[in-house]
This record gives C-alpha cells, structure tokens and sequence, in this order.
C-alpha cells in the first residue's frame, strides 16, 4: 500500500444519513478476513439502531482495484491443513463460514437499504457483501464470477439464491464453469439493477448521502445509472443465445455432450466447446453438487440457502477436492488440480446427494 493511505481494512464513516463501509485490504484485492467480516457486523449492529443512519454503503477504498475478490481462502488452507494433521477441530475450522454466512444472512434481511458498488473485481464473499444488498450498483469496470467449482468448492455465500432466479440461464453458465462476466451482464440478468459509471461514482455517494427515505434512494440511481451499450456487455451479447440453449439441461454430462456435439446435428461453435471444456477441467464432485443445488434452490427461501450453504461448506471441508483446488490455484499456483474423480461420469449420485446432510 502506498505511504500514506490508511491500513485499518474496514474503513467507515457516516456521511449525511449514509453509513460507509469501505474495504481496505489492496494486496489481497480487499479478500475477505475473519476481522474484516467481525468488523462490518459490528458497525451494522450499530447503524441499525441509530436514526440519523438512514442507509448503508458497501464500496471498496479507493486506492484498491477491486471490490472484492472473495474471502481469504489462503488463511482457511492454511487452518484447513492444520484439521488434516488433527491439530484443530471441524467446529474451529468453520468459524469463518458460520462468521462469513451469518454476515451474509444479516445484510440480505438488514431492516434498513443497503447499497453496493460493486467496482472492479467482484467474486465469491464479494458477491456475499455486494450481492446480499438491496440496491446493487455495477460498472463499466465490473468483473464478476463465483469460481468455487474450479477449487473445488461449490458457489456460497447465498449467490445460488440468486442464481437460480437469473434470466436466460446465466447462473446454471456461472455456477458450473466458474467463468465471468462483465457488470453490464449482471444488470440484464437481474444479478444487479443499476449501471453506473465509475467517473459519476463519488457523485452518487454524496447524493445518497442527503435522502432521508427510500424512494429519494432509489431517484437517487437511477438519476446516476445510464443506459447501456453494446460495448458495456461481455459474454451475454455475443453469447447469450448460445447460453440458453446449451444450459436448457441441468446435467452436466449433457451440457457437454451438446456443446461438443452441436446443436441439432450441426457444427458446434468455438464458444460451445470452449464451454464443455471448462467443465470438465472442474472437480468433477463440485461441478455435480452445484448443479444439484441450483436445482434444489428454486424451492428455497433466502435463510434456507443459506442453511444449505453451511451444511456443504461443512461437507466439503471434510472431503479432498476444496485442499486440492486451492493448493493449485492460489497455493503452489501449477493450476493442475489432481481432482478426487477422474471425471464426472465417475461421481456417482449417492456420494452427490451425501453431501446435503
């Protein structure tokens, strides 16, 4: 961090009746400590029973250049190595998720608006903060995905709630390749609701800062948010149509028989193998447990996804592939991941279903 800048990691501030709360941790990409998580709930606490806090602001510093990436997963390897060795107990090494949900679940039902600009990188426990809010702001820098299938986990922090409900199949394409899309994408799938650019950011902050209700709120967006152009979207402009067609099936195997196949016995597309090859370069075990979920998600309310969230992240912190996974993306960084199935056709349904209980 440059000299100078401040190096608590949660920095907040009440401006007007806005309550601020900004990330502050730039080396890490603002991903996401156990201090961080205890620090925003703390001032959530807080600004909730305090009248002259009429809303609540997630954004990120402005030194950093992400949101959020996601939650520090190199510190939980490293209390996760330590389980393996029986050096510390399972109750322990979920400290961090139970924190990390219990946030999540809090933002999603807080009694007053909360707002997120989503700026930048955000994956993962970003989509947790940003993501759980009630107005979600997104822009021309945005970058967002929830690659847990490519370390084998499985998408957390409440996102399959969101998921499941995005247009045109999008999160059945996000939840099993792991991929990302631009800010634009979001907003037309109904991942967020405003566009804005980043330049009109801090002037958007200092108009929220005066509304005394809701509805001068939500005048206040859309006052800032712009149209947006083709330029604006990633994937779902070019690739939109393909998405629809090729995720139509909730099975895996499927999915990849048809983009390597083609659609109605015609040539597949550049795009459509591309797809069927992410997929099965993911733990296979994640990839089958995220789409058995997605499917198990249309019936559930919030606070039942986030149950659901605790019960798996439980499962898979007991099993080989999330240890695996991070080992080789972020650990030893070989990005060859040694999955415990060699292939999805090899991960049979019991052993899928084991890991909702």
């Amino acid at each position: 961090m440059k000299q100078g800048f401040p190096t608590d990691e949660i920095l907040t501030e009440v401006q007007g009746g806005l309550g601020v709360i900004s990330l502050n941790r730039p080396a890490a990409l603002n991903a996401l400590s156990l201090g961080m998580i205890r620090k925003i709930s703390e001032f959530l606490q807080n600004w909730e029973k305090l009248d002259n806090v009429k809303a609540v602001l997630f954004q990120a510093a402005p030194w950093v250049r992400a949101f959020c990436s996601g939650g520090d997963m190199k510190a939980f390897y490293r209390a996760g190595m330590a389980y393996r060795r029986a050096e510390l107990e399972l109750d322990a090494l979920m400290v961090f998720f139970a924190e990390e949900y219990a946030l999540n679940r809090f933002i999603f039902n807080y009694k007053k608006p909360t707002i997120a600009f989503m700026d930048g990188l955000t994956m993962g426990g970003g989509y947790g903060i940003g993501g759980n809010c009630r107005y979600r702001v997104v822009t021309q820098n945005t970058v967002f995905a929830m690659p847990e299938v490519r370390i084998g986990f499985f998408p957390d922090v409440g996102s399959v709630y969101h998921l499941t409900r995005a247009k045109g199949h999008l999160g059945r394409y996000l939840a099993l390749t792991g991929n990302s899309i631009k800010g634009a994408d979001m907003v037309q799938t109904g991942l967020a609701e405003y566009f804005v650019d980043s330049a009109f950011l801090g002037a958007l902050r200092v108009m929220l800062s005066t509304v005394m209700d809701e509805m001068a709120l939500k005048a206040a967006l859309v006052r800032c948010a712009r149209e947006m152009q083709t330029e604006d979207f990633g994937i779902l402009h070019s690739h939109g149509a393909e998405i629809e067609t090729l995720f139509s099936d909730m099975d895996p195997l499927m999915i990849v028989k048809k983009g390597r196949a083609g659609s109605e016995g015609g040539k597949p597309s550049a795009f459509a193998v591309e797809t069927a090859r992410d997929i099965l370069v993911r733990s296979p075990v994640s990839v089958l447990v995220a789409c058995a979920y997605m499917k198990r998600a249309d019936s559930l309310c919030f606070d039942e996804v986030m149950a659901m969230d605790f019960i798996l992240a439980r499962n898979f912190a007991q099993g080989e592939d999330l240890y695996e996974g991070l080992r080789a993306v972020l650990i030893d960084k070989d990005k060859k991941p040694q999955w415990s199935a060699p292939g999805l056709e090899n991960v049979r349904a019991e052993i899928v279903n084991a890991y909702f209980t």
